[in-house]
């Protein structure tokens, strides 16, 4: 099953199956060493099968890495013969003060239950956080400086692994789109790529596909992030408050200047009209305030691109925020519209305001259906993510190769005055 539906193989295991085992480890003591045939197929099996890549299981760290939490760069599937313990000792100590009262120790009270559980949880998350960041430190500190640098963006670029798979949600990927963000997230090449561009002929690589331009596929890339924005925002508001590539206009009319026909006169400057107007991605209506209109322009960039791989991830997005300010911000304040870049990376790094655009959307919409913030804040984080995630497939498995050049059986003429040569 995981190699023909990986993302449903690795959700039922991470979501259903695991829990079964783990609740055993949490009642039975001493039962990490019958775990070991479930580690061993989860090693040697399932997870070459989710990668599609037999990988050598000692000398690969990707075993290691997938037991770290999503949030730590991880795919969340513990090794089950060394949590047993684990999660033995934190089920006792959360229910210690009911253990006391079997025992007779102490007399049972729910709001001491309660407290003990709340304070346990507390301790327990701050010893796994502390835990897992030595962890993917240690890993870490042992690959190579490209391929750390991208593994480390994990911990900021999991939330599509965090979602079932469904159509009517709108969250199921294709097999190969799941698989191709899995291997690129442990900074991995897919094993079938074409050896050349089909558009420019260039030797193919994934740095080749997220930067080539012809067919098209990067300004397709950008239309998939900008389409997702816009059926968010028409759910949050309403589809008449949110328009496309609105014109960002300028209070200041463009000029230009004349030559005199006498030389002795000086140059004559007069007004006219600005071909190059700039225009925006969506316009939304309401959005930052009542009655004003709120602009946002949107970019999508490979933070492994040659001229970004020196520098740290979240300063390229920040610089590139800053540029679409530096262009748009003037203009757009001088009509009294606010302006909101919204800056992306091509494996789901989210910059700072677009963070807030997205919460800014989920608290509307949570107002709107009625529905809790954090569960509203789920679901458009996700819908997120996953629309990056297909945009960077488009890239990579996308064709490039212009119509004109898909037949050669065409009519040699191509407006109607050829038509009359066409005769029944």
């Amino acid at each position: 099953m995981s190699l023909k539906y990986p993302q449903s193989a690795y959700s039922g295991l991470q979501k259903s199956l695991q829990q079964e085992w783990q609740f055993v480890q949490r009642v039975v003591k001493d039962v990490g060493e019958e775990f070991e045939g479930i580690e061993k197929a989860l090693a040697r099996t399932f997870l070459p099968a989710l990668f599609n890549d037999d990988y050598d299981v000692a000398a690969d760290p990707r075993r290691q890495l997938a037991s770290l939490p999503v949030k730590h760069a991880g795919l969340a599937l513990p090794d089950p013969t060394e949590s047993a313990e684990a999660n033995y000792d934190a089920s006792i100590l959360v229910c210690s003060h009911l253990l006391a009262a079997f025992r007779g120790v102490d007399e049972f009270r729910t709001a001491d239950h309660l407290a003990v559980i709340r304070e346990v949880k507390t301790e327990l998350r701050q010893r796994n956080l502390e835990k897992n960041d030595s962890e993917l430190a240690s890993l870490a500190s042992k690959l190579s400086c490209d391929d750390r640098r991208t593994i480390l963006r994990g911990k900021e670029t999991g939330q599509w692994l965090l979602v079932l798979p469904s159509t009517v949600n709108g969250t199921e990927l294709l097999a190969q789109e799941f698989r191709d963000a899995l291997l690129l997230r442990y900074a991995r090449s897919p094993a079938d790529l074409p050896s050349h561009c089909d558009g420019c002929g260039q030797v193919f690589s994934v740095r080749h596909a997220l930067e080539c331009k012809k067919g098209g596929l990067v300004i397709c890339r950008h239309n998939e992030i900008r389409d997702e924005l816009v059926d968010l925002a028409s759910k949050a508001l309403i589809p008449s408050a949110v328009r496309d590539e609105p014109r960002i206009h300028s209070s200041h009319a463009a000029t230009e200047e004349k030559e005199p026909t006498d030389p002795n006169q000086p140059a004559v400057t007069r007004q006219c009209k600005n071909r190059n107007e700039d225009r925006g991605d969506i316009l939304i209506r309401g959005l930052w305030a009542r009655g004003t209109d709120c602009i946002i322009n949107v970019r999508i960039t490979d933070l492994d691109a040659k001229s970004n791989r020196s520098r740290d991830p979240m300063k390229v997005l920040a610089a590139h925020e800053r540029e679409k300010k530096k262009k748009y911000r003037e203009p757009c304040l001088e009509q009294h519209c606010h302006f909101t870049p919204f800056v992306v990376s091509t494996d789901g790094m989210i910059r700072k305001e677009s963070k807030l655009l997205l919460k800014k959307l989920s608290a509307l919409l949570s107002e709107k259906w009625e529905k809790p913030y954090s569960e509203v804040c789920g679901f458009i984080n996700a819908r997120m993510s996953i629309a990056i995630m297909r945009a960077t497939h488009l890239c990579l498995r996308g064709s490039r190769i212009p119509t004109g050049q898909m037949s050669t059986r065409r009519p040699q003429w191509e407006d109607k005055a050829g038509l009359s040569l066409f005769k029944q």
